[in-house]
């Protein structure tokens, strides 16, 4: 058995606040700040080698160490990990060692965040230059919002990342890239009174065996917690009415952002946001994903921030456009076999035009001649406006609060004053006027030609009940599986359908909600929010 000693007489106290890598300014959570009473040991003794115990020895011996000292502190590191080690180690003695050793590790980052380790003689050398947060001290507002943290073995933790490529800045948040941590004892070494311990931290974003001694541990990570993080430092909070209303700054940050890690294998659980809205909403839905060690694995979740006071069929031109872009970057043609579509309201109108295959039928309820005919003056953005297919082979759509029949309230003084609001960009304005030009007013159908002479192309005016692009878009079969998750302000269940007609989100009637084709329904409490809904958020996980 080896030891080293250190003389210092002055016993000192260690009263730290952990610091994050973001502000707080933002109420999804705050960092718990640990309270760290340490002891300075007067000429410690430090343990390094327990081959000579056996493991029950070796176990009662890491039980009577305390850290309550710097010369416990290090100690209790040291046996711990030998006790994980050891090949005939328990079940219970195993739990005691992690938790014992995950907090010496805990105490350790501490001292070295705080600037109190040359006090204490310690110096830990981590591979890490960037802020950590600790996931297990990240104090939520509300419970649906608190992160799992999965593993057993290390200290599972944050990082926020500078994105390194020009694809990762094009596809991640431009908040940064958050990425989850284990930090992991490498080893030790003493040099006269210093002890220098090395730490390494990996980038872990599933399932990930380190190995001890003989045994294998599953490292410890929370995918969660690094979306929670992202949370705090969100800026798309504050574009819901900017990118309602059509602002160049919106419009410029429009796109599809990949919520953790970029797989060329996981399926890609797709979440489209409603009118005046933004991807945050989907916080409840891809926290419970993210929590669940299983669909982490499974799935990638991906959010779709787009202009929500534009038509419809054209944000979902835009969104095939930037789906097809990163598939492309994905590079890896097995990534479109399969896909999950989660849509609110206008986001399931634009879901479903993601998911369906229309032949010539929007074509045809617009113009009044064949498109062979217009085939010359016809611009690539009208082509793939009125012409497409599915980006995936199977679809798994769920629509929420979705009004497939229309809203009343977009044709109520409501909604005309919002739709007066909308700014349009110039390339939607200017779509059909050199096809119109050219051909006349003749080529379109008479109950579409009031749409494109004047420019009513804002998303209000496609949710007005009896739209003809929308009727046509009704009965449409999508290419896949559909479940529809149907607001109401009372009452969530009714047996015939008469009383089921008479329910309503406020904006979106029953009626309006539901689809034939839907292979399961479920009413929740909802005053057109029931991405909030913790049954709604439920049904969804158990159908993926």
């Amino acid at each position: 058995m080896g030891s080293f000693k250190c003389g210092k007489t002055l016993p000192i106290l260690f009263s730290l606040v952990m610091f994050g890598l973001a502000s707080c300014s933002s109420d999804y959570y705050k960092s718990e700040p640990p309270s760290l009473t340490l002891r300075l040991s007067n000429a410690p003794e430090y343990t390094l080698d327990y081959i000579k115990h056996t493991t029950r020895e070796l176990y009662w011996s890491c039980v009577t160490i305390l850290p309550r000292s710097t010369e416990g502190l290090i100690n209790s590191l040291l046996c711990t990990q030998a006790l994980l080690g050891r090949d005939d180690v328990s079940a219970d003695e195993r739990q005691f060692a992690l938790k014992r050793h995950r907090d010496a590790l805990m105490s350790l980052l501490t001292l070295r965040m705080s600037g109190k380790e040359d006090e204490a003689h310690f110096h830990t050398h981590l591979n890490l230059d960037q802020p950590i947060i600790f996931a297990s001290r990240m104090l939520t507002s509300e419970d649906a919002l608190q992160p799992n943290i999965l593993g057993e073995y290390g200290v599972a933790v944050v990082v926020r990342e500078q994105a390194a490529t020009e694809t990762e800045q094009t596809y991640y948040p431009q908040e940064g890239t958050y990425s989850s941590y284990t930090l992991m004892f490498q080893g030790i070494k003493l040099d006269g009174n210093e002890v220098h311990i090395t730490l390494d931290a990996q980038k872990i974003h599933g399932r990930t065996t380190v190995r001890v001694g003989n045994n294998a541990y599953m490292a410890r990570y929370s995918p969660s917690a690094s979306y929670l993080a992202l949370l705090n430092d969100s800026i798309v909070g504050g574009l819901r009415w900017k990118g309602f209303v059509g602002t160049k700054q919106a419009k410029a940050l429009r796109g599809i952002y990949v919520i953790g890690e970029m797989s060329d294998t996981k399926i890609p659980l797709i979440m489209i946001h409603g009118l005046n809205s933004d991807p945050l909403i989907w916080r409840y839905l891809t926290m419970a994903v993210m929590n669940d060690e299983w669909l982490n694995e499974r799935y990638q979740v991906w959010h779709v921030l787009y202009p929500s006071g534009q038509p419809p069929l054209y944000s979902a031109m835009k969104i095939r456009r930037e789906l097809d872009a990163l598939l492309t970057t994905i590079d890896n043609p097995l990534i479109t076999r399969e896909a999950v579509f989660i849509g609110h309201s206008l986001g399931g109108l634009i879901t479903k035009l993601l998911t369906v295959l229309p032949g010539d039928a929007f074509w045809n309820t617009t113009f009044a001649v064949p498109p062979e005919q217009l085939e010359e003056s016809m611009s690539e953005d009208i082509r793939d406006t009125f012409f497409f297919e599915p980006r995936f082979t199977t679809n798994t759509v769920f629509y929420l609060d979705t009004p497939h029949k229309g809203s009343a309230l977009a044709a109520s003084a409501i909604g005309y004053i919002g739709s007066s609001l909308v700014q349009i960009p110039y390339e939607l304005k200017s779509m059909f006027v050199e096809l119109l030009d050219e051909n006349g007013l003749d080529i379109v159908q008479s109950d579409m030609q009031s749409y494109l002479t004047n420019t009513k192309f804002k998303s209000l005016d496609s949710l007005k009940p009896g739209h003809p692009l929308m009727n046509t878009l009704y009965p449409m079969p999508i290419q896949g599986n559909a479940y529809s998750i149907i607001g109401s302000k009372k009452e969530t269940e009714c047996e015939k359908r008469e009383v089921c007609l008479l329910l309503t989100d406020g904006v979106v009637t029953y009626e309006s909600a539901d689809i034939p084709e839907a292979l399961e329904r479920l009413i929740v409490v909802s005053k057109h929010n029931s991405f909030k809904s913790p049954e709604a958020v439920s049904f969804i996980l158990k159908h993926l």
